[in-house]
């Protein structure tokens, strides 16, 4: 995916015989989930929507399973952004910021807000997500091989970030290597 060769993810997706994956923080992902993904990142709309909404009726089963866990509410929330669900989304991503702060765990509490940043940015919403990845880019703890990954390299490549990829302060922070002043 993150060399976007699609016919190539898809070719591994579908050749796994397993109907959930190890790929979600926590919890097992939703062979229909990564479909979903594929589809989006090709521009098949139609084939996305239904593949996503698989999966949501699933994570939204894990999250009344688990209403505490922090990760699970995360996962839900950017399902819901790629379905283009923006409250929805933003709700869940909070709701896993304030189940797992931060100020209370360091290392986990910082991929909330990494997928904070990642719903904010597929839900429109550049103006919160960019100071947020300028902050996390400084904050260690925000590498992991998910989508919601957050360093300079993720933000060049992976497709998942397309919607700021045009946004000018967008540009310079990932041409520039490093956090730069916002002014």
């Amino acid at each position: 995916m993150i060399e976007r060769d699609y016919a190539a993810a898809e070719k591994a997706i579908l050749a796994s015989p397993l109907e959930e994956l190890s790929y979600l923080k926590i919890q097992p992902t939703p062979k229909s989930l990564l479909l979903g993904l594929l589809a989006l990142a090709r521009g098949d709309t139609a084939s996305a929507e239904t593949a996503l909404a698989t999966a949501r009726t699933r994570l939204e089963m894990a999250v009344r399973e688990a209403p505490t866990n922090a990760e699970r509410h995360a996962n839900l929330g950017l399902v819901y952004a790629f379905l283009g669900q923006k409250q929805q989304a933003v709700q869940e991503g909070l709701r896993a910021v304030e189940l797992k702060p931060e100020s209370k765990d360091a290392l986990d509490g910082t991929v909330m807000n990494c997928y904070l940043a990642l719903i904010y940015a597929r839900v429109g919403n550049s103006d919160l997500a960019l100071p947020l990845i300028e902050r996390l880019l400084q904050t260690p703890g925000t590498v992991d091989s998910a989508d919601y990954s957050l360093t300079i390299s993720d933000l060049k490549f992976r497709w998942e970030w397309d919607p700021l990829r045009n946004d000018p302060r967008f540009e310079r922070l990932v041409a520039s290597g490093t956090p730069k002043d916002r002014h």
